[in-house]
């Protein structure tokens, strides 16, 4: 698995009778607050949520710093319980973008 300079996190939240248009309204609350504290030089990206309808739970991921995630968290007005460090196997087109990268770099690098 390929490191990376930031770390990943998961606001992990319990939210009985979530629905998919409080997820729209979630995603736009917390862009906006990452992009407001990525501008005062807290950098934290906001990678999107995943529902799992069953067990009404919610995950936030973000990479950044665990205090940047938890302000954003915050200001956006998550309802989580907390937030871990997580990690994650490069998803398909991660992989194929990884491998032209480092195919790319392999010609433009030295004879």
């Amino acid at each position: 698995m390929q490191q990376r300079n930031t770390t990943e996190y998961l606001a992990e939240c319990f939210w009985p009778g979530v629905h998919e248009s409080d997820l729209i309204a979630l995603d736009a609350r917390v862009n906006a607050s990452a992009a407001e504290l990525s501008a005062a030089g807290d950098v934290v990206r906001y990678l999107g949520s995943l529902l799992m309808r069953e067990d009404e739970v919610v995950l936030c991921r973000f990479e950044g710093s665990e205090p940047a995630v938890r302000r954003v968290a915050e200001r956006a007005a998550i309802p989580f319980e907390r937030i871990l460090e997580a990690g994650h196997s490069p998803w398909t087109g991660e992989r194929a973008a990884a491998s032209r990268e480092s195919t790319e770099g392999e010609r433009d690098g030295p004879p």
